[in-house]
């Protein structure tokens, strides 16, 4: 009996050390130091990460930066040397944070807005990126909603009259088999069933135990902390000789061996499909629709310093893009209504070397973007 009171022992004070050990991390997170992050892909990470992405959004909608949201063009674009977060970080100097991935809809895009309502202000200075495809999606997947919806995003924007209705509606129509994990304030809306549960559990065990680790290796020094401190904006804007910006954007496209007979697009992306792809058949979802307006309402009434890019569409490498006119004019309609500039390069002329595939930009669309939103903004 002894034996077995002193293992008792022993267990309960390797749990009780354990415990004491989650203390210093758990603080930690609390209050993150403010870091730059020029690019944001998801809200997906630890309790801390998820903190300092949040405090590097809202610090930058206060008008500490450039703020570009967009969809997978973001994502992709990490090695283009003149993506807005780069070029206009190590060009200009001029602070920026952008944030989007794959299938970033009208509906994510007003929801982390609305999330950060409080920042938004006349100081604040936003591009919007729209997609064209992003229009015509019947609902984000669930996998995709998780990465952009932890709790810290989703509780309160469950108080906000227009995105209540909007996520429960999202939550009550998907399928359970399409699920990987759902945070339990979502599961009071969406139901319970045991295996998302114990996913949830599992998810938010693995999460924690990040944290601690992550903690103590950048308290021992072993794991370096990539901390960028907050760049401060030059007194005087860079004069910018643009055709000689868009000169070498060319060489740097060559690369990709794009050419008409590649469908203007990458040689490698061609190889893999070499056939002009239909434009979306069904017509556009009616709430991204509304999701997109709701979310001009809302930058007009708080008075945001915004514009608005297009993106261009291959007309070589998709057929019918022509269908895509009437939902281009109702988003020119809708930016006319609340006098946002705009750049529509779906409804320009369009230049072959814009995109590497059907819709991403590649250097050359990066630099007439770069050049809409510098001019823009100095007025």
């Amino acid at each position: 009996m002894k034996i077995n009171k002193a293992i008792l022992l022993h267990i309960s004070m390797a749990i009780l050390a354990a415990l004491v050990l989650t203390i210093p991390p758990f603080i930690d997170s609390l209050q993150p130091a403010l870091k730059f992050l020029p690019l944001i892909k998801t809200m997906e990470g630890t309790r801390k990460v998820q903190a300092e992405k949040m405090a590097t959004i809202s610090h930058a909608l206060n008008g500490h930066a450039i703020f570009f949201l967009g969809a997978s063009e973001v994502a992709t674009s990490e090695d283009e040397h003149f993506a807005v977060y780069n070029f206009f970080n190590t060009k200009l100097h001029q602070p920026t944070v952008a944030y989007g991935d794959s299938f970033v809809d009208n509906m994510t895009q007003l929801a982390l807005l609305t999330r950060f309502k409080q920042d938004l202000s006349p100081k604040t200075k936003l591009v919007l990126l729209l997609s064209p495809d992003s229009f015509f999606f019947d609902g984000i997947p669930p996998t995709i909603f998780a990465d952009h919806f932890p709790d810290s995003v989703f509780k309160p924007l469950m108080s906000d009259a227009t995105m209540r209705p909007v996520l429960t509606h999202y939550l009550t129509h998907i399928d359970a088999q399409d699920v990987d994990h759902l945070t339990f304030s979502q599961m009071r809306i969406f139901g319970w069933h045991t295996k998302i549960v114990w996913r949830e559990i599992k998810y938010q065990f693995s999460s924690f135990c990040e944290m601690i680790r992550d903690y103590f290796l950048s308290l021992a020094h072993i794991r370096q902390s990539n901390t960028q401190p907050w760049p401060v904006a030059p007194a005087n804007e860079l004069n910018i000789n643009w055709n000689a910006e868009l000169q070498q954007a060319q060489q740097l496209n060559r690369a990709r061996h794009e050419s008409a007979a590649t469908l203007w697009m990458d040689q490698e992306i061609f190889a893999d499909d070499k056939t002009p792809e239909d434009w979306y058949t069904a017509p556009p979802s009616g709430r991204e629709k509304e999701a997109f307006i709701a979310m001009m309402k809302l930058l007009h009434e708080r008075q945001v310093n915004v514009v608005v890019i297009i993106d261009p569409l291959n007309p070589w490498a998709l057929k019918n893009t022509d269908k895509f006119q009437p939902t281009d004019r109702f988003i020119q309609q809708t930016l006319k209504k609340y006098n946002t500039p705009y750049f529509d390069m779906y409804d320009q002329s369009y230049q072959p070397g814009w995109n590497w595939d059907r819709l991403h930009p590649t250097e050359l669309a990066w630099v007439a973007m770069d050049r809409f939103i510098s001019e823009a903004f100095k007025k």
